[in-house]
Formats: C-alpha cells, sequence, structure tokens
C-alpha cells in the first residue's frame, strides 16, 4: 500500500510578519503543472489539524498564487496553517504505461506556534510513494521513476537556491524509511 510522500523545509529566521512572503517564494520556485495550472484549494486552520478550517476555500476556477496569498494574509497568525493544493507533472503509470500527468501537491505554511508533529516550517505533500519507488518486477518503471526522483532534487536545490532554508526532509509515513525503501527497491531491481 503506497504511503504520501512529503519533502520538509526549515526556513532560518521563519517569523509571522514575514511567513507569507517567504510561502509566496517559495510557491514561486514550486514547478506548477503546464497541465493544470494555479491553486484550486486553500484551507487555513488555527491551532492544529485537529481544529476545524477557518477557511476551506475550493476555487470554481484555478488562482494565482499571490491571490492565494493575498487571502491566506487575511488569516496571519501565530498559531495558523496555510495549504494550498495545486500539480505539478509527474510520471505516473496509467494501466500498463506510464505517462506524464498532473499529480496533486498540497504545500503547506506552518506559523510557529501551530501544533506540528514534524516541527517544520513548509511541507509540500508530493503524491504517493510509488510514483518515487521502482517496482522490481517492472523494469520500465525505472527510467519514469528516476525521471520523478529528479523532480523532488531539482525542487529541493531550487528552494535552497532562492531561500534561507536551515534543513530539509524527504519522508513518507510508511514505517520503514523512505531512503531505505529506495535502497531495497534499486537493489532489488539490479539484481
Amino acid at each position: 500500500m503506497p504511503d504520501p510522500l512529503y519533502l520538509s523545509i526549515w526556513i532560518r529566521g521563519l517569523e509571522t510578519p514575514t511567513m507569507m512572503q517567504q510561502f509566496e517564494a517559495l510557491l514561486s520556485v514550486f514547478p506548477i503543472s503546464a497541465l493544470r495550472t494555479g491553486v484550486e484549494v486553500l484551507t487555513v486552520r488555527a491551532i492544529s489539524d485537529a481544529e476545524p478550517e477557518l477557511l476551506d476555500e475550493a476555487f470554481e476556477e484555478p488562482v494565482t498564487v499571490a491571490e492565494a496569498m493575498r487571502q491566506a494574509r487575511q488569516f496571519l497568525h501565530e498559531d495558523c496553517a496555510y495549504e494550498v493544493t495545486t500539480h505539478w507533472d509527474l510520471w505516473r503509470r496509467e494501466g500498463s504505461d506510464w505517462r506524464l500527468l498532473p499529480q496533486e501537491v498540497r504545500v503547506s505554511c506552518f506559523a510557529p506556534e501551530y501544533e506540528n508533529d514534524v516541527g517544520d516550517h513548509m511541507r509540500f505533500a508530493l503524491g504517493w510513494d510509488d510514483q518515487f519507488l521502482p517496482d522490481p518486477a517492472d523494469p520500465s518503471s525505472i527510467t519514469p521513476v528516476a525521471s520523478n526522483l529528479r523532480s523532488v532534487a531539482r525542487l529541493a536545490e531550487s528552494l535552497q537556491a532562492s531561500m534561507a532554508v536551515e534543513r530539509r526532509m524527504l519522508w513518507s509515513s510508511a514505517e520503514e524509511s523512505f531512503l531505505s525503501q529506495l535502497q531495497a527497491t534499486i537493489f532489488s531491481a539490479s539484481s
């Protein structure tokens, strides 16, 4: 059963007054899908994920990052989390073929006093981890999966180059670490 794959980012000196500018800068670096552009959903929560949303706006037509951030700024507070739903293009299995298709991504920004299980400042929910792990039984999966992994690496490098990234972490919610899973599938595929 696949698990979600996340890229977590810690920003040096992140503070509430400048948080939305940092979040907008992060989103401007993110490669939004050419096939499915814009922000489709904006969600704002206070205190923790267990609390009801302060805002859960599903836009009739996707909006620009700037418009989504304009709306999010209305809720600027030190204990809020902000999440946008957009897409990026990844290789995905469709039947027995691999195709480059839009993949939903949720990008979150956590204010300093928001109850956050990992303690990261910003997080990308990139899609299912099986899109980033080669299938040892399917040699045709190696090339598209490698392309997907390169997309994650390029994103991490772009963030590092354009922001004051203090730390980053690629992880899944699986019991076994994503890196261990990746190493095991690569070793299995090469034997």
